[in-house]
């Protein structure tokens, strides 16, 4: 049998060339939210260091966004690497001796809570749901004080969240435990010097510690590199260059709706979207609402000033050019953010950004923001019609939503459709939205140009809602020829994990791949594996002498129960070591805060690199739901709140992927995964208009600008109905309106009927089992499901082999 890796445990060129590439890219996200009296960048030589995060810095969230590197490098590890001396180890020692007391305690509970469950597969998520709390450690006191010998203090702050499970509004969660509290406001009495470092994959609640005189950093999770890269920002070395890609609220209340997300109100059926639209910066820029830090914030050690120079209409496309300078003493990089307000729409969205190069003091850069307006029109849902509407637009360009010049108005005399739809996945029950109150535009500035728009400029685009079909290349044409309608059928089925073959292709640890049923017919299998911050394989294996793969040891994640019994019995023995280490990056979150498409790219480029290596065709990645709420488990696997900013960054990221020949991306959850706690079977009502605006926008963006390999629908229902069995939503939007040709998935288990799923034009059930192919046999019997429909599908899958560096079909 084939393996992939090395047999060296040597750390290889590729890994080497990576963890340098996941550190900048850490160190060029990161968020400086506060700075009081320059306490950053660091001064002392000596630091006291406390914190749950401090030597148990989270790298990464729980789940499929979990990865298995070579190493990771705490908060305490990297200021020691970068040459600070750490002088609390006193403290540090006993919140070690706390942590695994208590993880002890919950390993224990987890246990006996999924013990009835009697299929080991089936204890995973349930494991998973019950989420560890880590303690806060003690209180420091003045010995810890005299014994460190410095005036400068870090405290890292750290949550750890992931799949199946939603943060709650609680201390110890979104809200600080009154020993942080504590903890906090003793170090600012005792050291003349104090950070703030938040290691959260989301937001938390800053009230109790508002009126201290912290700098505060947002670290989210930066992967392996992680105590390095934020060495790196707060030394100086780098400068802070990262912005905030949600609004951060003052409290919980602020959100909308918030008192009813996900668990809050003990309705885990059926989740109502009632802000609609006025989502993030959207819903405080509309309401008139202050934030704690807007949209799009972010300090740095230097300061800019951003001068707005021509401002040209051509059609339907507006370019501005904005011209950046660096006014302080160091060198840094800028992020120019353009937004747009259209009349009767939110009160303004994020149209366009561009960062520049790193300036050094007294450097300029002039960068080019180009609008197509056609992607800023609304959705009507009367008339199903994506249209600009008559009025004054503005637009609005500076350095977060919150701090802007008017650099133009347009006049529109007219209402413009510019793409004529029909009605898809509209809501089964009334929705009472809130309505933002009505808007008066201020006095135009003299500085602002006044254009008018050319409603002739636009054209309508009406979609073409014809069945597609699927063009097939010669030897696809074959193989599916050779076939009968009874074996095509199975290649709409992934290849359960449970099912062996001597002959097919098997990464140990990869989330599943195609069937293997069809080996002795000639059709290899294909790999696929998690991994939307690294991919999520076992690191080391063993090749037997018998030339059998076997884990060299425990796969971490399935350490649980009767998982935990069955991974024991099948790991080590005797055989021929195999190292596949993957690198840990930055999670989608922080990299999104870099404001940087290019950065993405690299990225995107270097995971490439690792599955060419590793033998796997797709990774199940980007992740690109919509922050919809602050305790979405998930948050650190998604991008945004905003949907631009989301499709741009996976859009990117896939690009790079896609740059090496035989691999690819798989975008996910189309759509609406916006909460976990009950996301299996959760139905989530949400407005035509929003979900088009809002959380379909981004998949858009991402389908037409990357052409991913794959996509992956959601778990949860879509107004009454699954995501992945609605017709409207794969093959109208997905398929018609945006003309995608690829693999359409569904997510691991997804409570689907087959039928109807194969009806909406998704290809591939996940991660497979007899009962989907003998539905969808039942069903070409009864005459419910044609061959034409199965052999769509197979097509589809057969295209992806072909197309895979794996497989020679």
């Amino acid at each position: 049998m084939k393996y992939y890796g090395s047999t060296t445990s040597e750390m290889s060129a590729r890994e080497k060339r990576n963890a340098a590439l996941a550190r900048r890219a850490a160190a060029e996200s990161y968020v400086l939210l506060q700075n009081p009296d320059n306490t950053l960048p660091l001064k002392a030589e000596k630091i006291a260091l406390f914190g749950m995060g401090a030597r148990r810095t989270v790298i990464g969230g729980e789940g499929s966004g979990e990865c298995n590197p070579r190493y990771k490098i705490s908060m305490e590890q990297g200021l020691e690497n970068a040459g600070y001396e750490v002088t609390s180890k006193n403290w540090l020692d006993d919140y070690d001796r706390e942590y695994a007391d208590t993880y002890e305690a919950y390993r224990q509970m987890v246990e006996e809570k999924i013990a009835p469950i009697k299929n080991p597969i089936e204890q995973i998520p349930a494991a998973h749901s019950y989420k560890y709390r880590y303690p806060s450690g003690r209180l420091v006191n003045e010995a810890d004080v005299a014994a460190s010998g410095t005036d400068t203090a870090v405290y890292v702050l750290m949550r750890q969240a992931g799949e199946c499970a939603d943060r709650k509004p609680v201390k110890g969660d979104f809200l600080m435990t009154d020993i942080e509290v504590e903890n906090l406001r003793f170090l600012v009495a005792h050291y003349a010097h104090v950070t703030l470092v938040i290691n959260v994959g989301g937001l938390i609640d800053l009230t109790p510690v508002a009126d201290l005189p912290l700098a505060i950093v947002f670290m989210v999770q930066g992967g392996s590199e992680s105590g390095n890269s934020l060495a790196d920002v707060l030394s100086g070395k780098v400068n802070f260059c990262g912005r905030l890609v949600d609004s951060w609220p003052m409290n919980y209340a602020q959100i909308p709706g918030g008192e009813n997300f996900s668990s809050l109100n003990g309705n885990l059926e059926n989740e109502y979207y009632t802000e609609g639209r006025y989502v993030g910066y959207r819903y405080f820029d509309s309401f008139c609402v202050a934030p704690r830090f807007p949209f799009g914030f972010g300090l740095s050690y230097t300061t800019f000033a951003q001068t707005v120079g021509s401002v040209t209409l051509n059609g339907g496309d507006l370019t501005a050019c904005v011209t950046v300078k660096n006014t302080g003493n160091c060198a840094g990089r800028e992020v120019v953010q353009a937004y747009l307000s259209v009349p009767g729409s939110v009160a303004q969205s994020l149209a366009a950004f561009a960062k520049t190069s790193v300036l050094t003091p007294g450097g300029e850069e002039t960068v080019t923001l180009h609008i197509n307006l056609a992607d800023n029109a609304v959705y009507d849902p009367a008339a199903a019609a994506w249209q600009l509407p008559q009025g004054e637009y503005r637009l609005y360009i500076g350095k977060n939503s919150r701090d802007t010049v008017t650099a133009a108005a347009l006049t529109l005399t007219e209402t413009v459709t510019t793409m004529q739809c029909r009605t898809c996945c509209a809501a089964a029950d009334t929705l009472h939205e809130i309505q933002a109150p009505e808007r008066k535009l201020p006095a135009l500035p003299d500085t602002a140009v006044q254009l008018t728009m050319d409603p002739t400029a636009f054209s309508c685009k009406t979609s073409d809602y014809t069945e597609p079909q699927v063009t097939e290349s010669p030897r696809v044409r074959e193989v599916l020829d050779s076939l009968t309608t009874e074996q095509q059928v199975e290649l709409l089925r992934g290849g359960d994990l449970q099912n062996q073959n001597p002959g097919q292709h098997q990464i140990t640890g990869a989330g599943g791949k195609t069937t293997i049923t069809l080996l002795e017919q000639g059709v290899p299998n294909v790999v696929f594996s998690d991994g939307p911050a690294g991919i999520n394989i076992l690191e080391e294996i063993l090749v037997t002498p018998d030339g059998g793969i076997r884990p060299a040891k425990m796969i971490e994640r399935y350490n649980w129960g009767l998982m935990k019994q069955l991974a024991k019995r099948m790991c080590g023995g005797e055989g021929q070591h195999v190292y596949r280490y993957a690198t840990a990056w930055p999670v989608a979150m922080l990299l999104a805060q870099s404001w940087d498409t290019a950065l993405l790219q690299e990225v995107g480029a270097g995971v490439a690199d690792e599955l060419v290596e590793f033998g796997i065709t797709l990774l199940l990645a980007p992740a690109m739901n919509i922050h919809r709420n602050p305790l979405c488990g998930r948050n650190f696997e998604y991008y945004s709140e905003d949907p631009l900013i989301t499709g741009k960054m996976a859009a990117a990221y896939v690009r790079g992927m896609q740059s090496k020949p035989g691999v690819g991306a798989t975008v996910k959850h189309f759509c609406c995964n916006n909460q976990e706690d009950n996301r299996v079977a959760v139905n989530e009502n949400v407005s035509e208009q929003a979900l088009r605006e809002i959380y379909l926008r981004g998949f858009e963006i991402a389908v037409r600008e990357s052409n991913p390999l794959a996509l992956m629908t959601s778990y949860n229902q879509l107004n009454g109905a699954y995501t992945g069995c609605r017709h409207d939503l794969i093959t109208d939007i997905l398929r018609c309106e945006w003309g995608y040709t690829g693999l359409v998935m569904t997510d691991w288990g997804t409570k689907y009927n087959p039928e109807s799923a194969l009806h909406a034009q998704v290809d591939m059930m996940m991660p497979g089992c007899n009962a989907d192919r003998d539905a969808i046999l039942t069903a070409l019997q009864s005459g419910t499901v044609t061959p034409v429909e199965v052999r769509r599908a197979a097509a589809r899958v057969l295209t992806l082999i072909e197309k895979s560096l794996t497989a020679k079909l």
